[in-house]
């Protein structure tokens, strides 16, 4: 396996640069019923690159040489880009078809030296204890069952080094009465037992804003609440979605001297370990 190419300039997005591997993971995207010119399939690289980048830098998390664990790799899109930052990125996902498609995302934008794994983190991860310096939770927790939950965050708190941080972003909210993956109304607030009743099977839910302030998690520092929510609000900024409502959001955390991004309908936030 051939190593990552140096990081880029800053202003240089990730580009397919294989043709070969664009061409393996077109194919593998129609196989399982995928555009690969959707925006979250084929596209998805360049929007986490217009936006992840200026959450990292806005918040000071250079990448360059860090140790990387992107947990819930998905496409692999936001491994990408961080692994193009300079980061030594190592991926988990419990989908193997999710992985067999990020691996082909990686070729085809000749970013090999990424480490992909397929596992449930509920019954631990492959990494030694402090392994990692971030650990980057993109739309993914709201998918652990709530009976797995403590169980991946004191995995997350084992394989974190003292002093990482953990950045969680794009994560549903069950405080809001829009799932905003599935854009179902109402059903945060209904319990889980009449799922099957109501929509033949098991359906998606926000996550408990609190679930990201228990457990070993509690003792984190939360960098939002620290400086009322500037990083956060210079963040949104950078990436186009500045809006009154997160401005309102930020002023209310302050207030309660919360981070602001765990009363947005998508939750943010960043923690470091003491």
């Amino acid at each position: 396996m051939s190593a990552s190419p140096p990081p880029a300039p800053d202003d240089s997005p990730p580009q397919v640069i294989d043709a070969a591997g664009d061409a393996a993971f077109r194919d593998a995207a129609r196989a399982t019923r995928l555009d690969p010119d959707h925006p979250w399939i084929g596209g998805y690289v360049d929007y986490e690159w217009r936006h992840l980048r200026h959450i990292l830098a806005t918040y000071g998390f250079a990448l360059r040489g860090r140790r990387v664990l992107e947990f819930g790799a998905n496409i692999g899109a936001s491994a990408i880009v961080m692994s193009h930052l300079g980061a030594q990125v190592q991926a988990v996902d419990v989908s193997e078809r999710w992985l067999g498609l990020a691996r082909l995302n990686a070729l085809r934008h000749g970013h090999m030296g990424i480490g992909w794994h397929t596992v449930n983190a509920r019954d631990g991860l492959p990494f030694a204890d402090g392994a990692f310096d971030l650990i980057n939770c993109n739309s993914v927790l709201e998918y652990v069952s709530p009976a797995d939950l403590p169980a991946v965050r004191d995995e997350l708190d084992r394989v974190l080094a003292p002093g990482g941080h953990l950045l969680v972003t794009g994560t549903s909210s069950r405080l809001w009465p829009r799932e905003v993956h599935s854009g179902r109304w109402l059903v945060n607030y209904l319990p889980r037992r009449v799922d099957r009743w109501i929509f033949g099977r098991a359906v998606e839910r926000g996550l408990r804003p609190w679930a990201l302030r228990a457990g070993r998690w509690a003792a984190y520092e939360n960098l939002d609440a620290q400086d009322g929510g500037r990083r956060l609000l210079a963040a949104r900024r950078a990436i186009g979605a500045d809006t009154p409502s997160l401005r309102a959001m930020v002023a209310l955390g302050a207030l309660l001297r919360i981070g602001p991004g765990l009363l947005a309908h998508n939750l943010s936030c960043a923690l470091r370990k003491r």
